[in-house]
């Protein structure tokens, strides 16, 4: 299948969502066809090739080098394999079929161009900007800017205030993850993944920013992991024994969110394992390794009381793609 058919086969806000990140002069949506957002995406793709190389980091540059050379067979028990799969295929750059990954034809000879204009250390050294800045918004959740500047200069990592807000807006690795927020006359960095920055917000109390070394904040913003645990490893490597990526992705989220209001609930923990012993042990040892996003000592009536929860149909904020009574909405029962 060519990225046309499959653009034309798509739901026609999957496309434009995909259109409006890469095109920042977007005709409206009632303006604009899906062959029209496909033929305007291909220009921009020969008239400016690294777009593709912005989208991606260095592991899914690496995959699309392969991919050049043939189709690869998708594997059904590596989470990290998944994330970086399904991220390609999110931004239009692979497709699956067969159970086979591709890039389509109609796209080859951008990808190509792409490749020919690739600085192998910038890219590396930009991949790891990127990765810290989505691993920061994970691990605090919500934070002020200017802390994020202080905090980035720990790292070796130089913005200004004005820097950071411009680029913020226009990085295209950022824009699903992170986001930036005016609350009570301050601006704060936000995670994009888990949106709930003004209940933590209103739960954190003498908080005191944890701290993480330049790896572990690399490993948040690709993986959500901190894989430079190894009980971390060895929790992932369980998962990837007994659950689908799928399955552990979505399974991830859930303690994310468990641990990042620090729940501290027995029967949670329990119902989000599935009442599955050998799963709630495991998870028992991994439970110190996520954030927190708030301060110790929350309980489940208290985070009722103050979180104001989605509709049981609308989008769970843990960022599964589910509906919520279909995923967070047990967290509250």
């Amino acid at each position: 299948m060519s990225l046309k058919d499959y653009m034309l086969w798509d739901s026609k806000e999957n496309v434009y969502d995909f259109y409006v990140k890469i095109n920042s002069k977007a005709e409206k949506y009632e303006k604009i066809s899906r062959n029209g957002m496909y033929q305007n995406i291909i220009s921009l793709y020969k008239e400016d090739p690294e777009i593709i190389l912005r989208l991606c980091s260095m592991e899914e540059i690496g995959i699309l080098k392969k991919l050049l050379d043939g189709r690869i067979k998708r594997q059904e028990n590596g989470y990290i394999e998944y994330l970086l799969f399904q991220n390609l295929e999110s931004n239009y750059l692979i497709l699956l079929e067969n159970n086979e990954y591709y890039i389509p034809d109609d796209l080859i000879n951008c990808i190509k161009m792409a490749m020919n204009l690739l600085d192998e250390e910038a890219y590396s050294r930009k991949d790891v900007v990127d990765s810290v800045i989505i691993g920061i918004a994970r691990v605090y959740n919500v934070l002020p800017l200017n802390e994020v500047v202080t905090l980035l200069k720990s790292y070796s990592i130089y913005y200004d205030l004005a820097l950071l807000k411009k680029e913020l807006k226009r990085n295209l690795k950022w824009v699903d993850h992170v986001d930036v927020v005016r609350y009570k006359k301050e601006d704060y960095l936000i995670s994009k993944d888990f949106l709930f920055y003004k209940d933590v917000l209103k739960l954190r109390k003498d908080f005191k920013i944890a701290k993480y070394s330049l790896e572990e904040l690399i490993s948040f913003g690709k993986y959500k992991l901190n894989l430079f645990h190894e009980k971390v490893l060895y929790f992932l490597n369980f998962l990837e024994m007994h659950l689908s990526p799928w399955a552990i992705h979505s399974f991830l989220n859930d303690i994310i969110f468990y641990c990042g209001f620090d729940l501290n609930n027995e029967g949670l923990l329990l119902n989000i394992c599935d009442s599955i012993p050998e799963l709630y042990q495991e998870v028992l040892k991994v439970i110190p390794d996520f954030p927190v996003w708030i301060y110790y000592g929350n309980n489940l009536n208290c985070l009722k009381e103050n979180i104001v929860l989605p509709d049981k149909n609308d989008p769970c904020v843990c960022g599964s793609g589910k509906k919520f009574k279909n995923c967070c909405e047990k967290l509250f029962k």
